[in-house]
């Protein structure tokens, strides 16, 4: 790496979900977790802090809104486990 970061900063937006009423991709909530798995698990490999928030998601069922954004702290919780 030419650069050594101090800190990453994610924002783990969910309106790329394909039930978003605003988004135009088309991630499922597996694909969502991957990502957020994947962001998550390069960071703690190269020792790098991260600070995640949640934001984006423009579903009127709000049940489900809150469950793809709680991907991103199981997917935190799973990385932290695995290390």
């Amino acid at each position: 790496m030419i650069y050594q970061l101090d800190v990453v900063l994610y924002d783990a937006g969910v309106d790329v979900h394909h039930d978003d009423r605003l988004g135009y991709l088309s991630l499922s909530s597996d694909g969502l977790y991957a990502r957020d798995r994947y962001v998550l698990d390069l960071c703690r490999h190269a020792a790098i802090p991260v600070a995640a928030v949640i934001g984006g998601g423009y579903d009127r069922d709000i049940t489900a809104l809150a469950t793809r954004h709680a991907l991103l702290h199981r997917a935190a919780a799973d990385v932290l486990a695995a290390h």
